[in-house]
């Protein structure tokens, strides 16, 4: 399933994917169209009204001034494209094209400009070969022009897709939606919170001396990893598989990133059928990785804070934007970090997202960035505050005041002005007064949690 997933993330976020199916299409159209054609005649009296019906020689020179105009719009229309992305990478940062690439619209429209021009190249030949005399009905050219007419309309629409799609609020919310679809996957928190004892004190007591340690097969960012699949590969070789790393992550050959308990079991088949189960790529994707999206926004707002930009209003647009999305990240359980075979016996352990980790990869960059600036340092605790509304565990409650702590800190140390300051603490007032009614809540609900387990360093 992994696999088919991050296929699917690699055909999703390609400009060639639906083009090419469309093209194919086209190709289909034509043999019915073709089909269609045979089955007039110049007497028939069921001929409706919007068939072009001429002479072969005019139904060649209408295809022929299609198939130039279209080739021409398809021209502009991809040329356009890559000066919108030029100016997407220069201001939004080169990660994000995907998204721009991703967006269904853009492909449909330089799908239907690829669909007429194949379709018109492979009609046109079969036009001036057609049997008979005098005016014919035609089909293939009123498909053709229909074809013409829905790309200029599509036209008019690409080109606002295209403005409206380097509005720095447009992309926000295009990463936003799609961090929230890979939180809608993961199960909701129950209400006792996570009960898993940490990984390391699961592990047996010879762990490190028995262990046999081994790296990647290749190098490049994990992009996926299949449990299932480790999970049986751990069973039939009655063994207990540890992964150092997890979805997002680097991995080199040669290093302790996989470890598989007893050593003894560790053969060539094993470690191949191993490293197999890890899927790695040139790119980190967004199939397994929430830390994908959470940076993508935080390089938003970087570029944002940035000197050569100086826009706060954009990176306070990523704040209230990513204070969403965590917010629905406390009502989430993260995967948990142990996976059993169908004997209760430990099978494999791996590293998995923590809270706080999630938490500190949204805030820190934005706050090393702008804890100067009163109006990121006012927004960045109020989204805290926010967030501090929608807290289930201690765990999480504890990583938003470290945060808030860390962000009062920074702000007393570069902001000068006292208005200001005075404004950062009534704020950061008004926080812990908000994450102590928080922590009053969890505490009258009894829910209870661990910090999730990580596996320990190698």
């Amino acid at each position: 399933m992994e696999r088919l997933r991050t296929l699917w993330e690699f055909l999703r976020t390609s400009f060639w994917f639906v083009p090419s199916l469309m093209a194919a299409g086209a190709v289909g159209l034509v043999a019915l169209t073709i089909w269609v054609e045979r089955s007039m005649t110049a007497a028939s009296p069921s001929i409706p009204w919007f068939l072009y019906v001429g002479e072969p020689a005019d139904a060649e020179t209408v295809l022929s001034t299609i198939l130039s105009s279209m080739i021409t719009m398809a021209t502009l229309v991809f040329s356009i494209t890559m000066v919108v992305l030029t100016l997407a990478a220069s201001q939004f940062g080169p990660r994000l094209i995907r998204s721009f690439m991703a967006n269904p619209q853009t492909q449909v429209v330089l799908g239907t400009f690829v669909m007429t021009i194949v379709y018109c190249l492979l009609v046109l030949p079969v036009v001036g070969s057609r049997e008979g005399s005098g005016k014919l009905p035609y089909a293939s050219v009123s498909i053709a022009l229909a074809l013409t007419i829905l790309s200029i309309g599509l036209l008019v629409l690409f080109l606002h897709i295209l403005a409206r799609s380097i509005v720095s609020e447009t992309v926000i919310e295009r990463v936003g939606n799609e961090l929230d679809e890979l939180l809608d996957e993961l199960a909701p928190l129950d209400a006792t919170g996570p009960t898993e004892v940490p990984t390391q004190q699961l592990l047996p007591a010879d762990f490190e001396q028995r262990a046999a340690f081994f790296g990647s097969q290749e190098p490049g960012y994990v992009q996926a990893i299949q449990f299932e699949r480790l999970v049986a590969i751990a069973e039939k070789a009655e063994a207990l598989i540890v992964l150092y790393f997890r979805a997002g992550h680097y991995v080199v050959p040669g290093s302790r990133e996989f470890a598989v308990y007893p050593g003894e079991r560790l053969n060539k088949e094993l470690r191949a059928e191993i490293q197999d189960a890890i899927l790695t790529g040139v790119h980190r994707t967004p199939v397994q990785d929430p830390d994908f999206s959470l940076r993508h926004l935080d390089e938003i707002a970087d570029r944002a804070l940035s000197a050569a930009v100086n826009d706060p209003y954009t990176a306070v647009a990523v704040i209230d934007r990513l204070s969403a999305s965590l917010c629905k990240l406390m009502s989430r359980a993260l995967p948990a970090g142990v996976f059993r075979g169908r004997d209760g016996a430990l099978r494999l352990a791996c590293t998995q997202p923590t809270y706080g980790g999630l938490i500190e990869a949204g805030f820190n960059q934005i706050r090393q960035n702008g804890a100067g600036m009163p109006i990121i340092v006012l927004h960045l605790l109020e989204a805290i505050e926010r967030v501090g509304e929608h807290v289930r565990l201690p765990v999480q409650h504890e990583a938003l005041a470290e945060q808030a702590r860390v962000i009062m800190e920074a702000a007393r140390s570069r902001v000068r002005d006292e208005f200001d300051r005075q404004r950062i603490e009534e704020r950061y007032a008004t926080v812990q007064q908000a994450l102590d009614r928080a922590a009053t809540v969890m505490g009258g609900s009894g829910r209870a949690g661990r910090v999730p387990s990580t596996v320990p360093a190698p």
